[in-house]
């Protein structure tokens, strides 16, 4: 990963209205559009974990650091929500990056993804609908010259779990010095077509309204039977 140069990021605006989507933990006692601004995990140099002795650390890519000795500022970044601006995008970073896709098991031939998953992936989980209820200006990290103008490639989007410490303070310090952004917008990793966005609150989240919320599973437990959750969950943040 290449080292951050101190410029201020391209950015770009995610228009109020824009849909955003989740794909959660049906029994979270957490709303979907809540910020987690309790339970940031601390930075971890995954490099030299050894996954037969050590459990994988559970960090985020784009987690804001929080400790001022490495990103002084970082903690002013507050909590973050990771969102997709598809159903896709949320297949790709929800589900499909800790999912061995067998050759049985398949998920439905609507516009999710045309992959198989078994259906233990997804049990227990529920998708909702969201959109933005106000213009959220983010940090632009999905473009060959968003990337360069702030010395960066497509390592720091494409990274693994063993490079997150170092992509978290990229991004913390990205932030940082491009005041301006709520968030950054990124390519998918699992789902190089897709766009997701890590929103951070700055002292006051940006508006994020639930619009409706469904089991991801089919009833027919093959697989997702429509990209559309039904409108059982309402509310905003």
């Amino acid at each position: 990963m290449r080292t951050y140069n101190g410029a201020p990021a391209h950015t770009d605006t995610i228009a109020a209205g824009t849909e955003l989507w989740r794909i959660h933990r049906t029994d979270s006692p957490f709303p979907p559009n809540s910020f987690n601004s309790t339970a940031i995990a601390p930075l971890e140099d995954a490099l030299t974990i050894n996954t037969r002795t050590t459990r994988i650390l559970r960090q985020g890519r784009f987690d804001p650091v929080h400790d001022n000795r490495v990103c002084p500022g970082g903690s002013l970044l507050g909590g973050y929500l990771y969102v997709g601006l598809s159903v896709g995008a949320v297949v790709a970073e929800g589900i499909l990056r800790g999912t061995e896709i067998p050759k049985t098991g398949m998920l439905s031939h609507t516009a999710l993804a045309e992959v198989s998953l078994t259906r233990t992936a997804l049990a227990e989980v529920s998708l909702t609908r969201m959109f933005a209820g106000e213009d959220i200006t983010v940090a632009v990290l999905d473009t060959q010259a968003g990337l360069a103008a702030i010395n960066q490639d497509g390592s720091l989007t494409g990274c693994t779990w063993r490079d997150y410490r170092d992509s978290r303070i990229t991004c913390t310090n990205i932030l940082i010095d491009t005041p301006t952004a709520s968030g950054v917008r990124y390519r998918c990793r699992h789902g190089q077509d897709e766009r997701a966005v890590m929103l951070v609150e700055r002292g006051t989240p940006p508006e994020i309204r639930i619009e409706a919320t469904g089991d991801f599973a089919d009833r027919d437990g093959h697989g997702t039977g429509s990209s559309t959750p039904s409108a059982t969950t309402s509310g905003s943040s």
